[in-house]
């Protein structure tokens, strides 16, 4: 459908990750009439994956720049009334927009999601993807009140192969989304803009990943467990695991080529300083390449990894009546 557009309208950029600076520079490239920016504020952004403060570019291309930690605040939405925009581009933001913003401005606002909508509608889109379960695609659409379900303005399909992770696919999709925006800014910038209603038929919904979904289950086959790592690295938490208690985050690892070793399910059964560390799981062995937590020079053949609840609620109650039997003596 054709929607009515002024001739270079007013545009204001929201957004706080890799997604929302690349598509700041593509409007500033295209020379669109973007008004203001908004941005997370830093002290806001312990928890945003794939983070980029936004204000330094706007400066340098005197955009009015706003930081905000909660996008619906009344200053927020008195900033964004004062610009009076045409169009509001909200990219990369995890905080839900209410109302009082979505009614600002005069033509909408366009939303991004890095699935070939309406295909993977939802929170979580990268792993999903690298795991096979959705197309990945930069969609960029007319946001409506419906979750990703609005009509599509742009879109450009990416592949992920068995050896991308989660750094190689946000690159494919920044990627996608210089193709995308290249594709429609210049009859935006004319005042066209034309946008195909979804299929709603073909919608399918990802349930939201949360990081302790990382946690490896070392019965799973060696190529199972790679994918997992490879779908939770950065700017992802992590795939994780344990050596007794301590958490180890693992960031690489490889299948292992070595087949005539056999041992212990998550047990480590070759670490040296020629062949590395590889850990036996339900099926093959994994070689860990880069890791969190502590040093992979100081694993050891014989330790296993992955939490055993078993045997630490043992050494805990052993723990506790160690203590009370000395306050029962009197000792401290």
């Amino acid at each position: 459908m054709k929607n009515n557009m002024v001739e270079n309208p007013k545009i204001i950029l929201i957004g706080s990750v890799n997604s929302s600076r690349k598509t700041l520079e593509k409007l500033i490239e295209h020379q669109l009439n973007v008004v203001a920016v908004l941005g997370l504020h830093p002290d806001a952004a312990a928890n945003v994956s794939g983070y980029r403060d936004l204000k330094e570019l706007s400066e340098n291309n005197h955009i009015p720049f706003q930081y905000f930690s909660k996008v619906n605040d009344t200053e927020i939405v008195d900033f964004v009334q004062a610009k009076s925009p045409d169009l509001v581009f909200v990219v990369g933001l995890s905080q839900m927009i209410r109302e009082d913003l979505l009614e600002i401005p005069k033509f909408g606002l366009i939303g991004f999601h890095p699935t070939r909508l309406p295909e993977g509608r939802g929170r979580g889109a990268i792993a999903w993807i690298i795991l096979g379960k959705v197309q990945g695609a930069a969609s960029f659409f007319k946001m409506d009140e419906g979750m990703d379900s609005g009509s599509i303005w742009s879109q450009v399909n990416y592949d992920a192969s068995e050896n991308d992770d989660a750094t190689s696919i946000v690159q494919q999709i920044l990627e996608a989304i210089d193709n995308a925006l290249d594709a429609v800014l210049p009859n935006l910038k004319k005042g066209i803009f034309i946008t195909t209603p979804q299929d709603e038929s073909k919608a399918t919904y990802l349930g939201k990943r949360n990081p302790e979904d990382g946690m490896v289950d070392w019965k799973q086959s060696a190529l199972s467990i790679h994918q997992l790592i490879r779908a939770t690295t950065k700017p992802l938490p992590g795939a994780y695991t344990y050596l007794g208690t301590k958490k180890v985050i693992i960031w690489k690892a490889s299948v292992s080529e070595i087949a005539n070793h056999l041992g212990v399910v998550g047990r480590i059964v070759i670490a040296d300083e020629n062949n590395g560390v590889h850990i036996q799981t339900g099926e093959g062995l994994l070689k860990l390449e880069h890791i969190e937590g502590l040093e992979i020079e100081s694993l050891k053949v014989g330790q296993t990894l992955g939490f055993n609840f078993e045997k630490e609620y043992h050494k805990l109650s052993e723990r506790i009546e160690t203590i009370e039997n000395q306050l029962k003596n009197g000792k401290p």
